[in-house]
């Protein structure tokens, strides 16, 4: 059946909702501008490319690491994004966001950044790390003869969670942490530049709840209630939601 298919999904219709191996959920908005575009479309990126791949949860630090990237594509040289969603494979859901599948995908049609997205399965005995390997073998199918690949995380500060990256990733791709020790006021100001509105989307500390909006205040807030201001040690997660400004200041072009 469809779980052991090589053939990424192609004539699924509502992938969203049915892929079961990884598969291109959104592959960019087909244009005239070439390989000078700032993030070309899947079809428009040209042979001997940098790729960055960029693990999107869709919350507010992996938004803010695409801002990052995008800075640093206008002040050196060029590469092309491709972002890169795990979800679980029975609930559609993304893990600690507790946001639906279809969310990122609404972020990557309003950002016009291709998605490739992972479905996990539960009890299979398939690795978290396999997983992630199938995903990059379709990135490597859809892009070929790719000169330089590097996976990009949205991590802050946490240690133990760079160090898993590191040791257990950085084997055999090269990784990338564009936000990593930023200030959190540099943060701040950067998600106000954007635009856009996030909302608290999972809480599992007290004083703060679902649907709350992640400002300057509930920042300072969550500091008093003895929180990592960003929700950085699991306390909330988010949804940035891009599509409250425009493509080209949210992703600050």
């Amino acid at each position: 059946g469809c779980r052991h298919c090589p053939y990424n999904h192609v004539n699924v219709k509502n992938k969203a909702m049915q892929i079961q191996q990884p598969a291109f959920l959104y592959e960019g908005t087909d244009d005239d501008s070439g390989e000078d575009a700032m993030f070309a479309p899947l079809a428009s990126i040209p042979p001997q490319s940098h790729v960055k791949v960029m693990f999107f949860s869709g919350g507010k630090d992996s938004f803010l690491a695409i801002r990052r990237l995008v800075k640093e594509r206008q002040a050196s040289s060029p590469f092309h994004l491709i972002l890169l969603t795990t979800f679980d494979a029975k609930s559609r859901i993304i893990a600690h966001q507790e946001v639906p599948i279809d969310t990122v995908l609404r972020q990557a049609q309003h950002l016009e950044l291709p998605l490739l997205a992972i479905p996990l399965h539960r009890g299979s005995g398939e690795s978290y790390l396999k997983r992630i390997e199938k995903g990059v073998d379709a990135i490597r199918r859809r892009v070929p003869d790719m000169q330089r690949m590097t996976l990009v995380f949205g991590d802050l500060h946490l240690d133990h969670i760079r160090d898993w990256r590191d040791e257990e990733m950085g084997k055999h791709y090269e990784l990338e942490y564009p936000l990593w020790q930023v200030p959190y006021g540099d943060l701040m100001n950067d998600l106000e530049a954007s635009g856009i509105q996030v909302v608290l989307s999972a809480v599992t500390k007290e004083g703060l709840e679902e649907g709350q909006h992640f400002t300057r205040e509930l920042w300072k807030d969550a500091v008093r209630l003895g929180m990592d201001g960003f929700g950085e040690e699991g306390e909330f997660h988010s949804v940035a939601e891009v599509w409250t400004s425009s493509r080209e200041q949210a992703l600050g072009l």
